[in-house]
């Protein structure tokens, strides 16, 4: 989906840079609820929303996310180590199934076949896991806290940011059929 504003002003205020800077805030929260309901629309189940990186420090929009969505929103004790603390975990992972499967792969190249790494990674894969628990700190949990006025204003949004996806996807095969040689 392409993004679109409408009801833009020629207003340069700072009101309306907030406003502006909030409807951003608000498609970023809608398009994840989308992802979310056509993952879980596919049998997935997802019951909350693990972020990290500097959007994590964005308090009001980690709420959001959480009201838009309607699942809790799990913020790391560190947003910023995040993204290193997760590397730290796979080098922590692969030096560990390295060791596990020398004996087993000797005089080979474990790294030489992909098929091979996806093997060994499929069988040790809840060791992934249970690293991953043990090296991560608590850190913070935001639930959807909306009052019923606030709720029904999302679930407008909601409803009309689904609608223009579909408008987009007309208009998109309108233009596809118009440029087509025949």
């Amino acid at each position: 989906m392409r993004g679109s504003m409408t009801g833009l002003a020629l207003d340069s205020s700072l009101s309306d840079l907030a406003i502006k800077f909030n409807v951003t805030l608000e498609a970023i929260a809608l398009q994840t609820r989308h992802i979310l309901d056509e993952m879980n629309g596919k049998g997935h189940k997802i019951d909350s929303i693990y972020m990290s990186g500097s959007q994590a420090k964005n308090t009001p929009l980690m709420q959001l996310m959480a009201d838009v969505s309607n699942v809790p929103v799990i913020l790391p004790r560190s947003p910023s180590a995040a993204v290193v603390i997760g590397a730290a975990m796979l080098g922590r992972f692969a030096a560990e199934v390295t060791r596990l499967h020398a004996k087993e792969v000797a005089g080979e190249d474990l790294f030489l076949s992909q098929s091979r790494v996806d093997e060994i990674s499929s069988i040790e894969k809840e060791r992934l896991w249970e690293i991953m628990v043990e090296m991560t700190q608590s850190g913070r949990k935001i639930v959807p806290s909306a009052g019923a006025r606030d709720k029904r204003l999302l679930e407008a949004k909601y409803s009309i940011f689904k609608e223009t996806i579909d408008i987009q996807r007309r208009w998109r095969a309108q233009m596809e059929e118009a440029a087509r040689n025949e």
